[in-house]
This record gives C-alpha cells, sequence and structure tokens, in this order.
C-alpha cells in the first residue's frame, strides 16, 4: 500500500523543481544569441512572439501600433506628442535636454532635442566626477586636495568616486566609483549597456525612419539582437528582394503568411530573403535578410569580405 504522505512529499518535490527549473531557465536567457534586431523592437515596443521550444529567443515581433501613426505628431513609451509639446521629464534620459516635438523632415513630426557637449577637460591631477543620473556639468575632483576620497580597486588599478571604469571581465558593463563598492560591479555602481538603463530610443530619434519603414543597421563589431543601431538603411529606386527559395518546412509554412514577412519601404521580403546591396551610400557593404520579421537584419560586411570604398557613383 503505498504512503499517502509519501505521494504528497513526492508532489512538493516535483512542484519545487519546476519552479527551480523556470528560475534556471530564465537566468541563463542569453539574448546576445539571438538573431534580429532584438533591442530596436524593445525599444519601439513591439511585442515578442516566440516558439513552444524557446521562450528566450523571440522569432518575430508585433509591432502593429506602429501602423497608421499621425505623421503630424511625436511618439514616445506609448504616448502621442502634438506639435510644439515638450518630452515630458520623467521619460526622459540625463541627456535628453528641451525635447520639443517639432515639424521634422519631409513634414514627419519628430522631436528636436538640445545639442549636448560633453567634452570638457579636468586640471591635471584631477577628474570629472561623473554620476549615472547626470549629464554633463560634472563637478572636477582633485584627489590631493580631498581626505576621506572613496576608492575603487579593480584589475589592479584603482579608481577614486565618480571615476568610471569597465571590468576587463565585463566589457558590457559601465561602471562608476562609489562609497560601499566592494569589487561586485552590481547596480548602483554598474549599469549593463545593453540592459533597459540605456534603451535605444528609437522613436525619440527614428522618427522619419519609422514612418518610412526603413531598417536599422549595424557596424560589423555590434551585436543587433542587444545593441541599438547607430545607422539606417532606407528604399531607394535601385532596392530589390533577392527572393530564396524556401527549402525547409517552416520556410515553406511561412510564405504566404504575413505574420511572417519582413517589410522594408514598400517592398516584402520572405523568411531568408535579402536585399541587393550597393545600391547608395547607406547600403554598400551591408547585409539584410529577414531573419526575423517585420524588419530585415542589416549589418556591414567585414573588410575581407567587402570594400566599402569600392562602390557606383550614386545621386
Amino acid at each position: 500500500m503505498i504512503n499517502k504522505k509519501y505521494i504528497y512529499t513526492l508532489q512538493v518535490c516535483v512542484f519545487l523543481f519546476s519552479i527551480i527549473s523556470a528560475d534556471e531557465q530564465s537566468s541563463i536567457c542569453d539574448k546576445s544569441r539571438c538573431k534580429g534586431p532584438v533591442k530596436y523592437y524593445e525599444s519601439l515596443g513591439c511585442t515578442p512572439i516566440y516558439s513552444d521550444a524557446d521562450n528566450c529567443c523571440p522569432i518575430r515581433f508585433n509591432c502593429d501600433h506602429l501602423k497608421g501613426r499621425a505623421r503630424n505628431k511625436c511618439y514616445y513609451r506609448g504616448r502621442a506628442y502634438e506639435i510644439g509639446e515638450a518630452l515630458e521629464a520623467e521619460n526622459t534620459l540625463p541627456c535628453d535636454i528641451n525635447c520639443v516635438c517639432s515639424e521634422g523632415w519631409k513634414d514627419i513630426a519628430s522631436f528636436s532635442c538640445a545639442e549636448v557637449d560633453c567634452f570638457g577637460l579636468a586640471d591635471p591631477g584631477c577628474y570629472l566626477k561623473s554620476a549615472h543620473n547626470q549629464c554633463c556639468d560634472w563637478p572636477q575632483i582633485c584627489p590631493a586636495n580631498e581626505t576621506n576620497l572613496a576608492t575603487c580597486e579593480l584589475d589592479g588599478k584603482t579608481y577614486y568616486d565618480g571615476q568610471p571604469f569597465t571590468p576587463t571581465s565585463e566589457p558590457d558593463l559601465y561602471c562608476i566609483c562609489g562609497p560601499g563598492y566592494t569589487g561586485q560591479n552590481v547596480e548602483p555602481f554598474c549599469k549593463n549597456r545593453n540592459s533597459e538603463s540605456y534603451p535605444c530610443d528609437a522613436d525619440l530619434r527614428g522618427a522619419y525612419d519609422i514612418h518610412n519603414n526603413c531598417t536599422p543597421a549595424f557596424y560589423i563589431n555590434q551585436n543587433p539582437a542587444t545593441e541599438c543601431n547607430l545607422m539606417s538603411r532606407c528604399q531607394n529606386k535601385n532596392d530589390e528582394v533577392l527572393k530564396r527559395t524556401a527549402t525547409t518546412k517552416t520556410e515553406l509554412e511561412t510564405i504566404d503568411n504575413p505574420d511572417w514577412t519582413c517589410i522594408f519601404g514598400n517592398l516584402t521580403m520572405n523568411l531568408g530573403d535579402e536585399l541587393n546591396q550597393g545600391t547608395h551610400y547607406d547600403s554598400v557593404c551591408i547585409r539584410c535578410v529577414c531573419e526575423v520579421p517585420p524588419y530585415p537584419t542589416c549589418q556591414r560586411l567585414p573588410d575581407n569580405e567587402c570594400d566599402v570604398t569600392v562602390h557606383a557613383k550614386f545621386d
């Protein structure tokens, strides 16, 4: 006869194991291995869609909320702004100063922010004290004139209170020395450059690109899944879709499904399709492939594969 107490204990153990397994699965989600411009999608507020086998890397995103946006309004973090309206202070980063919704280029409203110059220099033997929540205007600190100044020891170097550093073993971290630092590279001392603390702010900087279905483009040393794009590729008259023959069951099933297509300007791409290269300055040595809809993933090719100085004359 089976002991009921044993069955109950077994059920509890199974339940606890399922919780631990879920936590472990969540903790080992490494977005750097994902395909597609994941961080760009997240910045736009798009909804990730996952497969049944992987709840870490999205297989596509739903960005339907971007459709039908008015040309005469600015958008940021789910709110629409009228022309002349200032961006809410609580939604800004330290260097987003005096951002106002303006008419923008080609009648597409966009935010215009104050130019920020952070090239201040400290006197010899001194440094400018940084802070995660401050943009420029850093006070000058001269250690020789200070007493009880907090220090941080890392990688064989000494940093003073307010001095930034990046751990050799964790290059994605941006840290600032402060009182209480014990060698643990965690907040409030360190922030991950690929985290929500450093959003791409695509709405704030790229209204024209969003309205025209341009796509983010990345340099060869960037990871599109975890980093922000520093350039974009927009459609021109010479752009074409290079069709790829579907070979897998998944590709065959997605050909006629609009949820599995990428948009680029007024062009439509199926999974695996690419854009032709070298059609304008923003597409020289840039490979664009539809892999995580609704935007193609575009990235510079390495110099040993493509010479960026060799291209046709563009209008």
